[in-house]
């Protein structure tokens, strides 16, 4: 008898298949490939990939047609074969699995499409990177406030002047213009992502691998806008910037904001031992705090200023799901489970400021920490003066 693990499992399969066979996307379906997918570090094998997609997939293997000639591209006909064997070591084959981008049905017109890169070693997989694409949806998809908390990451760079989008440790995310796939159901942006579990490459391997993944995003950004019928294209980034370095965490001026001190007991200081800033102009300024050692992946404590303003809506519908909120002259505050958000107007357009307590045992610390916090960025940021107001 199967387990209800397997039981589970089997019906994401059954429902995910089905949505595709059928060329729609409905919510049932694409929630089952995302509970399928929802974890990076874990494969979905070779059969289940194949059911899953059914007639839309074709699996492609470089020791076969269609790169035979070397001119052929997967992935939405995006990544040659040597843009796609660069992003694992060289005595691995690839193979690539792949939905092609599309709208939708009529009635959930969101975009959709998925290409997933296997590295094999004697037919066997070994590793993965999986690219996405889809809507920010902060109204209506449970799964972006985890998405926020992976893809806004500390370790993040910028891809450079004129990108929306950002590339950590192990995840690679772009916005595709204003316009292109808009009208859905979702207010958020369509964005390309890529994320994979342990590194299919070294960077002692090869200290430029991020550079590569990167752009094979913004090559697949460009496949969708091209499946999707947008205009114009993206060009491929240069090199990266070298990744935030760790900093011994400053209680009175905590992640460089002036004003902004926390009084801590011996253990919590050991707790929010380690910073890590991170900074992308026009998208995201990210700081996590309690991040130390090789083994503490993630930050408890996250202090995130978001400046890209479609970016900033997807926050705010968010943060309209948590319950009551506060108006104010500049903009509207809401909190919810160990987290505070303020959403206010500036001359860019829509900017947010986000608290998330990810495990610190302190009462109301987002609480606590937003007004500063959202007063100091605004001010950075050139917005005017602003006074946050939480809902009691």
């Amino acid at each position: 008898m199967s387990s209800p693990d397997e039981w589970r499992r089997q019906e994401h399969i059954r429902l995910a298949t089905e949505a595709a066979r059928k060329g729609r996307w409905s919510r049932r379906g694409r929630r089952a490939w995302a509970l399928l997918r929802s974890r990076p570090g874990q494969l979905i094998t070779v059969g289940v990939v194949g059911a899953l997609i059914g007639s839309l997939l074709t699996a492609w293997q470089t020791s076969g047609l269609p790169w035979s000639d070397g001119k052929q591209a997967v992935c939405w006909g995006t990544l040659p074969k040597k843009d796609a064997e660069a992003l694992f070591r060289s005595d691995l084959s690839v193979r690539a699995e792949e939905i092609r981008p599309t709208r939708g049905s009529d009635s959930l017109p969101d975009a959709q499409g998925a290409c997933r890169l296997l590295a094999l070693r004697d037919g066997r997989p070994t590793t993965h990177i999986d690219f996405r694409l889809h809507h920010l949806d902060g109204r209506n998809d449970a799964q972006t406030a985890g998405w926020l908390t992976d893809f806004l990451s500390p370790l993040a760079v910028p891809f450079g002047k004129g990108y929306v989008g950002t590339a950590a440790e192990n995840r690679t995310w772009l916005e595709l213009p204003s316009g292109c796939a808009d009208g859905g159901l979702a207010n958020g942006p369509a964005v390309v992502e890529a994320s994979w579990g342990k590194l299919p490459m070294s960077s002692r391997d090869d200290p430029r691998w991020r550079d590569a993944v990167a752009r094979a995003t913004v090559r697949l950004a460009n496949g969708a806008m091209r499946a999707l019928n947008c205009d114009g294209t993206l060009p491929l980034p240069g090199r990266l910037p070298a990744a935030p370095r760790y900093k011994n965490t400053e209680p009175r001026r905590l992640c460089g904001v002036d004003g902004l001190a926390l009084r801590l007991s011996k253990e919590q200081r050991y707790e929010l031992d380690g910073t890590l800033l991170a900074h992308s102009p026009g998208t995201a300024r990210v700081c996590g705090v309690g991040v130390a050692g090789a083994a503490q992946t993630r930050a408890r404590l996250r202090l995130v200023t978001v400046e890209d303003p479609r970016l900033a809506q997807v926050l705010a519908d968010l943060g309209a799901t948590f319950g009551r909120r506060e108006f104010d002259k500049r903009g509207s505050s809401s909190v919810g489970s160990d987290l505070a958000l303020y959403e206010a107007s500036c001359q860019t357009g829509l900017v947010a400021f986000l608290i998330q307590n990810e495990g610190i045992r302190m009462d109301d610390l987002p609480r606590r920490l937003l007004p500063r916090y959202a007063a100091a960025e605004a001010e950075r940021l050139g917005c005017g003066s602003v006074k946050v107001e939480l809902p009691r």
